[in-house]
């Protein structure tokens, strides 16, 4: 005879089980109700309380009657009555009848369940699940087979209250596990009022992932007219899936989209974009002032992916294919769908597409790339653009040069310098270093250094008269001293604080060798040729930081460097740009970081000019965020006689459901110099839309542009559209 703990175990497995079904649709997959049991949860002991409890005179029928209370784990079965047939395996729950487990929560008037076939029915059932707050009912809710069942005059919804702000409303809903729901008499309601009549409709229900349709994207644009934007999902198997996109605008024309992705393991993984769009020849001749490269026919498609041999052996890869230099401007939001972290504002201001696959191999002390990169110039037609087909790097760390005082540092780097018009070679450079870093004390440091960088070109065109190979010895010597100084506090939050100043003075030599004579390629880091001697100030402040637990960290709160270097012979790179007079001082360059704690900071660069008396350059970013999530952000960046701008961009709640936000940007190179983005964000506890009006503008031969924008998404549902 089966224990009393095996019945009400079985029990209890038909509960998760039943629970389990009813993942109709994203809510549902993510979280079944109640949660399947797992083998652990049902090897814990049974508890089991009730008024009376005892088997019938024939002792097939086990009995337990009066606030019956079933627990195991954290499972609870409370019901005012509850009988087990041994013979048939029929079980029965009346009264009162409720199921909790981890906050979810099944209600019923009555239970009926065989624990070995485990068809059965609950009758009246409310179902509420924790996680997607998401609340189910049914009049009467059958088993009919292994993985099928019934819900008569069922309704689901993400919203509490007798009157939902929305729900879904069915006559009937046949489910079956890891395959579909059918939907019959189905209604979708906003309140009490009908909006969309569902005669037929399919659910996916799958534990995970699901293919459905997502809620479409509806605007209206000056230009493209009005929106409609459609996607599906494709959940094809445990490790591909697939979104699908077919844009229409009654003014630009229609556009569709793919991307696949796949997961061959934890570290390997892959995903495949392209776009494809066909403008009407009324909005192409209409929209484009200057078509410059563009047809009517627009294409993108992009790769990326990584694959890990072992844990120091991996490739890695990305790249894009663009039909023309001003897609990325034209197309942003459709390129941005496969770039989740790259903000519109940097497409739009891309100078170049960047292609790349690289080998990487690491050992302890050293490090081996291979590099394919190649480049497409956004701002012009350029067949002379540089690729490296490929470029491969050894380097090693800093290391100790046998059992000497001194330390060693090697880099080697073969490229093959290919482009469509102009020279073409091979170069194979050496770069190694030795240096003796010498501490006095702790506070006073000491680290001169010698290098020497070899160059050799294979394969160049002898009419170019270029020379093959250079020699370029390097010195540098680095003196600095570190004065230290801590504060303690007598605060809980902010316990000490330590101050550091640095001094230094620093000496660098690059001998020129006739640079001028070697191919125009590029210029390697170590190879500006440059004799100067540099002062520099640094100032660190940091604090010793409680959080509410009381575990101490160490934070950064303020950084100050001030420098300027007196040059022995005019540099070729750096802060200088070509035309400049020949000076003996550098700018006076500068950083700021400044951070009371996290969630407010300022990080600022900038050169002054001391013979011109104005800035060279200035870059800064100042951010502030608030623990809700709103926050503020304001960048700015200007370079003498060649740019200015700006971006300021945030996120504000006007109350606890309503949220502002806004993206303005600022460029001054172009003809219409201003981009903005503002709206706002309703978020209920169930539902929640976004509206926002964008202006693009004009730019790269096109008339500036504003559109309307509106998105609506169910809570609970993700975007699967009903």
């Amino acid at each position: 005879m089966r224990s009393l703990y095996q019945y009400f175990s079985a029990f209890f497995s038909f509960v998760g089980a039943l629970c389990a079904l009813l993942a109709c649709n994203d809510a549902f997959a993510r979280t079944a109700l109640l949660q399947s049991p797992v083998r652990d949860a049902d090897e814990l002991p049974v508890n089991v309380r009730a008024v009376e409890m005892q088997y019938d005179k024939t002792g097939e029928n086990l009995i337990a009657k009066g606030s019956v209370e079933i627990t195991q784990g954290e499972r609870v079965l409370r019901a005012d009555y509850v009988a087990i047939n041994l013979l048939t395996k029929d079980a029965q729950a009346r009264g009162n009848v409720e199921l909790l487990e981890r906050g979810d929560i099944l209600r019923c008037d009555a239970f009926d369940v065989n624990l070995e076939t485990q068809v059965g029915r609950v009758k009246s059932a409310t179902i509420f699940l924790k996680q997607d707050n998401l609340h189910i009912t049914g009049t009467d809710i059958k088993k009919l087979g292994p993985a099928t069942y019934e819900i008569q005059k069922g309704t689901v919804t993400t919203c509490d209250g007798t009157s939902p702000p929305w729900r879904i409303d069915a006559g009937k809903i046949n489910v079956t596990i890891e395959g579909y729901a059918w939907v019959q008499n189905g209604t979708f309601r906003i309140k009490k009022i009908p909006v969309v009549y569902l005669p037929v409709a399919l659910f996916p229900v799958k534990t995970e992932r699901q293919t459905g349709f997502l809620f479409p994207e509806i605007g209206h644009s000056t230009s493209r007219g009005l929106e409609f934007n459609n996607s599906f999902f494709w959940a094809i198997s445990e490790n591909t899936d697939a979104t699908v996109w077919l844009d229409t605008a009654t003014k630009k024309g229609l556009g569709s989209g793919l991307e696949y992705r796949f997961r061959l393991a934890e570290e390997s993984w892959g995903k495949l974009y392209g776009y494809t769009a066909t403008e009407k020849d009324s909005y192409f001749d209409d929209e484009y002032r200057d078509r410059r490269d563009r047809q009517k026919q627009r294409q993108y498609l992009s790769a990326e992916g990584e694959h890990y041999f072992r844990h120091d052996l991996y490739i890695k890869g990305q790249g894009a294919y663009v039909s023309d230099r001003e897609l990325y401007g034209d197309y942003r939001d459709e390129v941005n769908r496969s770039k989740t972290e790259t903000r519109k504002s940097h497409l739009r201001s891309l100078e170049k597409d960047e292609s790349l696959i690289f080998l990487n191999k690491n050992w302890e002390t050293a490090n081996f790339v291979v590099n394919v990169d190649t480049y497409k110039n956004l701002t012009r037609s350029d067949h002379e653009v540089l690729q490296r087909l490929p470029q491969m790097v050894f380097s090693t760390m800093q290391q100790p040069f046998f059992n000497s005082p001194f330390f060693y540092q090697f880099d080697a780097t073969y490229d093959y310098f290919w482009r469509d018009e102009g020279q073409k070679a091979h170069r194979l450079s050496a770069y190694p270093k030795l240096s003796l870093p010498v501490n006095y004390g702790g506070w006073l440091k000491f680290n001169p250094e010698i290098s020497l960088n070899a160059l050799s070109y294979v394969a160049l065109e002898e009419k170019d008269r270029y020379d093959h190979s250079g020699l370029f010895p390097g010195a540098r010597a680095e003196l600095s001293a570190e004065f230290l100084r801590v504060f303690s506090l007598k605060n809980k939050t902010v316990q000490k604080l330590r101050h550091i100043v640095e001094p230094g003075i620093v000496y660098e030599y690059i001998a020129a060798n006739g640079q001028d004579d070697l191919p125009d390629f590029d210029i390697p880091g170590g190879l500006y040729s440059r004799h100067s001697v540099r002062l520099f100030l640094k100032n660190r402040l940091a604090a010793l930081i409680a959080d509410p637990s009381g575990e101490v960290t160490e934070h950064e709160i303020g950084y100050f460097l001030i420098g300027q270097a007196y040059n022995l012979r005019h540099p070729d790179g750096g802060l200088y740009l070509d035309g400049d007079p020949e000076k003996d001082y550098s700018d006076v360059y500068s950083e700021l970081r400044f951070g009371v704690w996290p969630q407010l900071y300022f990080v600022g660069k900038a050169s002054y000019d001391t013979y011109d008396s104005r800035l060279r350059y200035y870059k800064m970013l100042f951010n502030i965020a608030a623990r809700s999530e709103d926050y503020a952000q304001f960048g700015y960046m200007y370079e003498r006689d060649r740019f200015e701008g700006f971006n300021l961009r945030g996120r504000v709640h006007l109350t606890s459901f309503l949220a502002a936000f806004f993206d303005t940007r600022y460029n001054d190179n172009r003809r219409d110099k201003l981009d903005t983005e503002i709206g706002l964000d309703y978020s209920a506890q169930c539902w929640g839309s976004k509206v926002y009006i964008e202006t693009k503008g004009a730019s790269a031969g096109r008339r500036s542009e504003t559109s309307f924008n509106y998105r609506f998404y169910l809570k609970g549902l993700g975007n699967k559209m009903l």
